[in-house]
């Protein structure tokens, strides 16, 4: 159950605004490419090989906790704002997982809609995850880690917990939605699959704006991108 204090906060009453999240985004981009430039630096002088693909993802998959020091700094140790407060409460299981579930359903027919798209205007696709994670179980295993586990949580929390409330708030919800999916689509530097990464924005929110809580969204992201993985990794190209 909410309480009136997570209602407020979720609807926009929160000690932080537009200027926080903008150098929030700033700064956990710049904290991602640097630790992304640095695993791949490290590859690159183990001489490559199997056991610095597999350190190399290791690294990428950690990377994402940079947009959890953003918030950490601006809304935690300034404002004294927990995790509660910044959406990881409990939430009603029966009709928080039946949203996922359709939702979910939702995410397979945005994504099989674009890559009919994509094949009929010959543009390429997302990378192969087993290109940066290493091939076999093991790499298997770091990105399941890595996509599944360590980038829902940092996302939903930088993204929704921390992003969402003041866009919200400024804009209003349905215009406040559209922002928060725009800068999540937009942190993933791949243009090619920026509709269905602005979908899945919109329906993290909607999960959120619902539900109350970040754990919904949590799960849907994670199932998302955990599948997406096994994919890549057990069905052919």
């Amino acid at each position: 159950m909410d309480t009136m204090g997570d209602r407020g906060l979720r609807g926009g009453d929160m000690p932080w605004g537009l200027k926080d999240v903008v150098w929030a985004a700033l700064g956990g981009e710049a904290l991602f490419l640097m630790a992304a430039a640095a695993s791949a630096m490290g590859v690159r002088l183990m001489d490559g090989g199997s056991s610095a693909t597999y350190l190399g993802g290791a690294l990428m998959g950690l990377a994402e906790l940079a947009f959890v020091v953003p918030v950490w700094a601006l809304a935690m140790r300034r404002q004294g704002i927990g995790w509660r407060e910044l959406g990881l409460r409990r939430f009603r299981p029966f009709t928080g997982c039946l949203a996922v579930a359709l939702l979910l359903y939702l995410t397979f027919a945005v994504n099989l809609a674009w890559a009919l798209v994509l094949r009929w205007l010959h543009w390429p696709g997302q990378p192969d995850v087993r290109l940066l994670f290493g091939s076999g179980p093991l790499g298997l295993t770091i990105a399941l880690a890595g996509a599944g586990v360590v980038a829902p949580l940092a996302e939903e929390v930088f993204f929704r917990g921390f992003a969402f409330p003041p866009l919200r708030r400024r804009l209003g919800l349905v215009a406040g939605i559209a922002a928060d999916a725009a800068l999540f689509a937009l942190a993933h530097f791949a243009p090619t699959v920026f509709p269905p990464v602005f979908a899945l924005g919109i329906f993290f929110c909607l999960l959120y704006e619902y539900t109350g809580s970040l754990w919904p969204s949590v799960i849907l992201h994670a199932a998302v991108n955990a599948l997406a993985v096994l994919a890549a990794y057990l069905l052919p190209r």
